[in-house]
């Protein structure tokens, strides 16, 4: 029997380099943190604790994207350098785990837990499917819309990760080559649905209630469920219609693939054609949660709703603790938290007001101009920084340059939050996209040729609904 053994002769140091890139990468950075946030060399008419936070926020910057340590252990360390280095008062900077935005997260996620452990997700999408996906393209147009709906009321990644085993056992039944079209399509549609949905409400991502968290933290305003959907659905929905154009030409109709597809979705009706006391307590939490959403959240809260709806799946046992700590994405809270401590540590010491008045107040910005500018920047930087990042990193200095161009603050939160989420150019850019890119059928040429599209696409039509329907509807 003969064994090759493989010989890595590459120099020492270069393995070594290897190995350890992002340690000494975290160590590098960390010299450099400490040489910047001890200097003397402050600038004229900025105060130290301005200065400070304005070297925290660098140094967090980096961390986020170049991801060397978890997002939310970098979260958890600007809070600890925050009241170290006394830029906002110690009780000050740990209370924003109070922040009713964190509470409305958490409360989202249990209400996913909810609708999963029921079994509900599972037979609203045997349902659709079996209803219009017995074509090809019909198939794939549910796929894409079914995983836009539940994104509505889920967490895209959740739904992403939902739908993928289904959508591999069809693919399986009908026996899919690696580059078959209908396969291909069938992935993209779980992507673009689940990515495009997940933005028109809170539930979608915790990218917009961390919005909204920095918001009312920075201006005392804020943005409600219903307002937030009649803003940004409609140019959604038309991004939709026009993908949705798009996948049905791709998408030929095969007769063989029709009678599999039948008989797949007939199988699969027989499986799951017994309700369960589970989905329907689900189903009446969720439906009464969304309508107090829409039409009492201004008096009761969004936040309060979530808190209190979520606690009704464990009162009427549709779901057990053990259920709902495997979906709660502490990972997700503990970032939201450092995230808006550093946003207020921004606005309180005075560095947005600085970077205005000496920088930001000198520039001409048109109406126009200015959408453009942070619409574009958001959606591209989003393409390789986590969404949640982008809202950090863009939205305190968009909503300070927002008031000082007499717009008003809330429409900074639609300008970053919304585009945001809109990632669509490589399989790391979202959650969706990297399951989707796992099932083989799509190459990362394709993300990047057609994701690109995508975003000139949105761009183009967000940017026309903000300067005509948003101004209608009184966004600015």
């Amino acid at each position: 029997m003969n064994n090759k053994v493989y010989i890595d002769r590459r120099p020492l140091i270069t393995l070594f380099l290897i190995e350890y890139k992002n340690a000494i990468l975290l160590l590098f950075s960390f010299v450099l943190f400490f040489i910047f946030v001890t200097s003397k060399n402050i600038p004229e008419g900025m105060s130290i604790q301005a200065y400070q936070a304005l070297v925290i926020f660098l140094f967090a910057n980096f961390l986020w994207i170049t991801n060397v340590i978890p997002l939310a252990i970098t979260s958890l360390m600007v809070m600890g350098l925050l009241a170290t280095f006394n830029v906002l008062a110690e009780d000050k900077v740990y209370s924003f785990f109070g922040n009713k935005a964190v509470f409305f997260i958490i409360g989202a996620f249990i209400i996913s837990a909810g609708i999963t452990t029921s079994g509900l997700n599972k037979r609203i999408s045997y349902y659709i499917l079996s209803k219009f996906g017995n074509k090809p393209h019909t198939l794939v147009l549910s796929i894409f819309f079914l995983s836009a709906f539940l994104s509505h009321i889920m967490p895209e990644h959740a739904v992403a990760a939902m739908l993928f085993p289904i959508l591999m056992s069809i693919s399986k039944r009908l026996e899919l080559k690696r580059d078959s079209i209908l396969g291909k399509y069938m992935f993209f549609s779980l992507a673009w649905g689940s990515v495009l949905g997940g933005v028109v409400t809170f539930l979608g991502g915790a990218r917009n209630p961390l919005a909204i968290g920095i918001l009312e933290e920075t201006t005392g305003q804020s943005i409600g469920f219903l307002e937030w959907m009649v803003a940004v659905a409609p140019p959604i929905y038309l991004i939709m219609g026009m993908v949705a154009i798009y996948l049905k030409k791709k998408v030929s109709v095969s007769t063989r693939d029709i009678e599999i597809l039948k008989d797949l979705f007939s199988e699969g009706g027989e499986r799951i054609s017994k309700i369960h006391l589970k989905e329907i307590k689900a189903l009446i939490i969720l439906a009464g949660t969304i309508y107090m959403w829409i039409f009492e959240s201004s008096r009761f809260g969004i936040a309060n709703v979530a808190l209190i709806s979520a606690a009704l799946f464990f009162v009427l046992n549709v779901i057990s603790w053990e259920d709902a700590r495997k979906e709660i994405n502490w990972g997700a809270i503990f970032m939201y938290g450092g995230a808006i401590a550093l946003g207020k540590a921004l606005e309180q010491t005075g560095l947005l007001e600085y970077i205005n008045q000496n920088y930001i107040s000198n520039m001409k910005f048109s109406t126009l101009g200015f959408m453009m500018v942070v619409f574009s920047l958001s959606v591209f930087l989003t393409e390789g920084v986590s969404n949640a990042a982008v809202v950090v990193i863009l939205l305190p200095v968009v909503i300070k340059t927002a008031i000082s161009l007499s717009f008003p603050p809330g429409l900074a939160v639609y300008l970053v939050a919304l585009p945001s989420g809109l990632a669509f150019m490589f399989p790391m850019s979202s959650p969706p996209n990297a399951i989707a890119f796992s099932s083989g059928y799509i190459k990362s040429g394709e993300t990047l040729r057609i994701g690109f599209v995508l975003n000139i696409i949105s761009i183009v039509v967000v940017t026309v609904f903000a300067l005509t329907y948003w101004r209608i509807i009184g966004v600015y």
